[in-house]
């Protein structure tokens, strides 16, 4: 088993405020009274004016006319898109990302009672999905607007660009809080970013066009994953006294993995940054850990294909774990993370699979996993014509590798390491 450096982007999580009060199946329901609040806790972050789904939900008019739809999409238990099953381990936000079945039984009976409007005085806004930071103490982006080629003939539609950025900082400095800045959402896959010292970067590196770099780091040394961003990812806030460490003499690099949608993004310029909150000192520094399995075959025409793969930590090193982002490709249906202790299974993150809808699982309450402690991850794929999302149809044998039509198993874990 081996742990990558780096090789996706961290997509992160940032949800604040409190739900409303939840609808129960058997009473009086109304639009404003309970289908909007459900609609906003559960639906508008990603269905309104620039979300990833169809219909703008934070329109009264357009969420009536779209009941009907919505209803049957919900039943089939295709919305809210699939996320990590709190019962598991519970995660900030998972009130809004997880639809119980009890609100799922209210929509349907709304919308067989004739979907009754109520009165706006009856309406009360829930807590929302926040989807910019706060506050910001420090900005980047790449220097100049690059223009994907896709000339690549051993990996069609796909490019990968590292681009070194300077921090601009005197002094080493801690990140507490980053927000991908995405310009051409059309063109970017994912986003990368990781640090390595200025004195390494490449020899033949031109600020004009990058550096390819489809191993992901172009060759360098690098000391480290700082974040990133993926489809459906959120803004990343860690808990007072947490920080990712990034030296003076250390340069932001950012992969871009630049995907060919269709003929219509051909000649688009992408010039995309990340935004921070930034702190001098942290009572605990943390790490991304990406462990991953490297060495799997999805048969053409498979189904249901699991691969499973273990870490042991070494007698002398404990962690301590305070979120999780699972990755796959478009074949990934289902993923799961536990830890084995003295005989004792926890489970760390587990659920279904939604290229769409990446997220950073950041814990209530963070594990403890001692010296010696053995830790799982599992990923299971549809390769079959089964799958609506299937890239190459008939489907072909899959391994790993980078490409969008390649497939991946990770479990980028954010984690404070201690030495015994």
């Amino acid at each position: 088993m081996r742990l990558a450096s780096f090789l996706l982007a961290l997509p992160a999580l940032l949800l604040l405020g409190c739900p409303s009060g939840d609808p129960e199946p058997g009473t009086d329901l109304t639009y404003y009274a309970d289908i909007k609040p459900m609609l906003e806790t559960h639906c508008t972050r990603c269905h309104q004016p620039g979300g990833q789904g169809v219909g703008d939900f934070t329109d009264d008019a357009e969420a009536m006319a779209m009941a009907d739809r919505m209803r049957v999409r919900v039943d089939a238990g295709e919305m809210p898109p699939p996320v990590a099953d709190p019962s598991c381990r519970d995660y900030e936000g998972s009130e809004h990302l997880s639809m119980p079945a009890h609100k799922r039984d209210a929509l349907a009976e709304w919308v067989d009672g004739g979907k009754p409007m109520g009165e706006a005085s009856e309406y009360v806004a829930p807590g929302e999905v926040i989807a910019q930071l706060d506050s910001v103490d420090m900005t980047i982006q790449l220097e100049h607007a690059y223009t994907p080629t896709f000339e690549d003939p051993d990996n069609p539609g796909n490019e990968y660009r590292c681009f070194v950025v300077e921090h601009g900082q005197d002094e080493d400095f801690f990140l507490t809080a980053m927000n991908p800045i995405i310009d051409a959402e059309a063109l970017v896959h994912h986003i990368v970013l990781f640090k390595m010292p200025r004195d390494e970067v490449w020899d033949d590196y031109d600020p004009m066009v990058g550096k390819d770099c489809i191993d992901g780091t172009g060759g360098a040394d690098v000391d480290g994953m700082i974040a990133g961003w993926a489809p459906g990812a959120l803004p990343v806030k860690l808990d007072p006294g947490l920080g990712l460490r990034v030296n003076a003499d250390d340069v932001l690099v950012m992969q871009m993995h630049y995907f060919l949608p269709g003929p219509e993004a051909v000649g688009l310029s992408d010039q995309s940054g990340y935004e921070f909150t930034v702190t001098d000192t942290v009572d605990t520094p943390i790490r991304m850990l990406p462990a991953g399995i490297f060495d799997f075959s999805i048969p053409a025409g498979a189904e249901s294909h699991t691969a499973t793969d273990t870490i042991n930590l070494p007698d002398n090193i404990s962690l301590t774990v305070y979120g999780t982002f699972p990755h796959m490709h478009v074949l990934g249906t289902e993923y799961r993370v536990w830890a084995e202790q003295d005989g004792v299974e926890t489970c760390i993150s587990e659920g279904d699979y939604d290229f769409d809808n990446q997220l950073t699982y950041m814990f209530k309450e963070p594990l403890e996993f001692a010296a010696g402690s053995a830790l799982n991850i599992s990923c299971t794929w549809n390769n079959s014509p089964s799958n609506p999302d299937l890239l190459v149809d008939p489907p072909v044998d899959t391994f790993y590798g980078e490409r969008t039509d390649e497939e991946m198993c990770f479990a980028f874990t954010l984690a404070s390491i201690r030495f015994e």
